[in-house]
């Protein structure tokens, strides 16, 4: 049975703030991700192959006809709709989300998930068109090199290394760059984040609907990220104005030990629900208010101070980019890291 997976913009603008990790790379999907109309299906399938060639499985007409079709992005630095080739997307998308010193394994399943999920937002859009993207399938903001960057950007964002890993990451890609995730027949809303909790999360804790391949899995590989567990701290008048500035209702009680409250948690640790004075969010709007990397969270006030302990990086749903990048290095391949990220989705070439 077939259900929306409608993915609303809570997060603070959270894939368009991230700060950049390694060479510029932005470790989360841009915001556009979050606010897309998909669906999914729960009909069950085969998993990826590990071995053996790579299917020739071409895609519906509606989803994607051939390798031939562009691809149309809205750039909101210069309000004009970008015409890229899929090669020059996904070579550019990737560049834009991981850096070249990650394992070129990583670096595949990247691209795949990249290229997945743009055909995935174009269908969308034929079907439901959302007028502020004027025809394309996705937002970019080429001023903030987030969703892609052009060759003359990543020649800036790389410096006096862009000879070496311009034509890494470019080479690497190519391995790839015809072959997508399907699921029930579809390319697939193919999520990632920086750095999980140490398990991935259900996407149906962070939105609103499901998608059977977007389950948790473990992840033990993020543990050994740099950033897996952060602090922030705001006394308590920073946290009052942050509070009363977002709701300016919001009644707070006179202790502030007592001001979170009700806490729930979904299977993987992340918060799912809270109470602050008489008021609940959702454990991805308590990120946003506060600026946090994550909502794996421990909240506690002491001496005037709340502290919050992030663990992860991102909303932690589908493939973990540092997960990813650990499995590489372990002899994992882009074919397994997939299939360890998307559950039951399947590999897909696109015909030329």
């Amino acid at each position: 049975m077939k259900q929306t997976l409608l993915l609303f913009a809570v997060l603070f603008a959270v894939m368009a703030l991230i700060p950049l990790l390694h060479l510029g790379a932005r470790m989360e999907p841009p915001q556009n991700m979050q606010e897309s109309k998909l669906n999914s299906s729960s009909s069950a399938v085969s998993p990826l192959p590990e071995s053996a060639a790579r299917p020739e499985i071409p895609l519906p007409e509606s989803s994607a006809a051939s390798m031939r079709d562009l691809v149309l992005l809205y750039d909101r630095a210069t309000d004009k709709v970008l015409r890229l080739s899929q090669q020059e997307y996904v070579l550019g998308a990737v560049c834009s989300e991981m850096p070249p010193s990650f394992h070129p394994e990583a670096i595949k399943a990247q691209a795949v998930a990249a290229h997945s999920y743009v055909l995935r937002c174009r269908e969308q859009e034929r079907q439901n068109p959302t007028p502020a993207l004027q025809g394309a399938a996705l937002a970019i903001d080429t001023s903030r090199r987030e969703g892609y960057v052009s060759e003359a950007a990543a020649r800036e964002m790389y410096g006096e290394r862009f000879d070496l890993y311009y034509t890494t990451m470019k080479e690497t890609v190519a391995e790839v760059e015809d072959e997508i995730l399907l699921y029930d027949g579809q390319p697939i809303v193919a999520a990632y984040h920086a750095i999980s909790a140490g398990h991935t999360e259900n996407a149906s804790n962070v939105w609103t609907g499901s998608a059977d391949y977007l389950v948790p899995v473990e992840s033990p590989g993020d543990r050994l990220s740099p950033g897996f567990e952060t602090t922030e701290t705001f006394t308590r008048d920073e946290a009052a104005a942050r509070l009363s500035e977002a709701y300016p209702s919001i009644a707070l009680p006179e202790n502030p030990g007592d001001w979170f409250s009700d806490i729930s948690r979904s299977g993987s640790g992340y918060i799912t629900r809270v109470r602050i004075g008489e008021t609940e969010f959702s454990g991805q709007e308590l990120r946003s208010l506060f600026g946090l990397r994550s909502s794996f969270l421990s909240i506690e006030y002491r001496d005037n101070v709340f502290v919050f302990t992030a663990t992860g990086y991102g909303h932690g749903v589908g493939l973990s980019q540092y997960g990813a990048d650990y499995m590489g290095r372990q002899g994992s391949s882009y074919r397994e890291i997939l299939a360890h990220y998307y559950t039951g989705a399947t590999l897909a070439r696109l015909p030329a």
